[in-house]
């Protein structure tokens, strides 16, 4: 009778006999895209018999039915085993199999925005590693604290780039597009821009600090920095296991970094402007 899709990278919520099964009352029923995170919704549509509606972005999105009268017909969840990509699966998997060796896994993700989507946020989630947040804009971050303040991960609205130091840093809209590389913000952002003097610390203080140097998995998505702050991570500190972006890399670069990961003995795989290197 409701049927909820998540191929193709998109849901799609589609209907068939409603009405010999709720009184007329009852209808239309209420398709509700949420925020699997704060829950907040994203955007809803009603429908009848024998009707579809799509919403063009899965990730970290549930999906839940209500009737005409605001009860709750179904809820279907964003399960990051089901419907996770390779990246998702694979940082999962990683805190898991540390978990098993009866060790909890330390994780250090940079560039977290709200809070909303992300590898790294399945693992938050179950509480499957300790894990610092650290997101540049302070809006993000605000509501970063707002998500996250009871889960007991430490939270940081902090920029961190290779040597530290003060850097203009770049916000377009609503603080969702941020960098310190303001040709990167310029090709995404529509909205306008602005930017501030902010000081930095540089990774391997950071690493220092919180974790001594020595830490599990790093997750970044600080939209063109993420090379440069790989590279620069001192080599008895790196983790065995990085996720980052590779969309905003020209050809250069982009072999540049690959290359670096292969001489450090990462195996990596790339998909879409994500990547992953996990060292042997």
């Amino acid at each position: 009778m409701i049927n909820v899709d998540y191929s193709n990278k998109q849901i799609k919520v589609t209907t068939e006999f409603l009405s010999r099964i709720f009184p007329a009352k009852n209808l239309p029923v209420k398709v509700d895209i949420k925020k699997k995170v704060s829950g907040e919704s994203w955007w809803s549509t009603r429908i009848f018999d024998s009707m579809w509606a799509t919403f063009p972005d899965n990730e970290m999105n549930d999906v839940e039915i209500t009737d005409n009268q605001g009860k709750l017909i179904y809820k279907y969840e964003w399960n990051v085993l089901e419907h996770g990509s390779i990246f998702y699966k694979s940082l999962y998997y990683y805190c898991k199999q540390i978990l098993s060796t009866g060790k909890k896994p330390k994780g250090l993700a940079i560039g977290t925005h709200d809070g909303e989507f992300g590898e790294w946020v399945p693992v938050a989630l179950e509480q499957l590693s300790d894990i610092v947040l650290i997101e540049g804009s302070k809006k993000q971050y605000d509501k970063l604290c707002e998500n996250y303040k009871d889960k007991g991960f430490e939270l940081m609205n902090q920029i961190v780039t290779p040597e530290g130091g003060e850097v203009e840093f770049f916000e377009g809209g609503k603080g969702y597009t941020n960098s310190v590389v303001e040709s990167v913000i310029r090709s995404w952002e529509t909205e306008e821009i602005h930017s501030s003097k902010r000081t930095s610390i540089s990774i391997n203080e950071l690493i220092e600090k919180k974790f001594k140097g020595k830490f599990d998995w790093l997750h970044l998505d600080i939209e063109g920095l993420d090379a440069k702050l790989i590279m620069a991570i001192k080599e008895k500190y790196l983790p065995k296991f990085i996720i980052f972006e590779d969309n905003n890399f020209n050809q250069e670069q982009r072999d540049e970094i690959y290359k670096y990961l292969s001489e450090k003995k990462y195996i990596t795989h790339s998909e879409k402007g994500i990547c992953m290197a996990n060292k042997v």
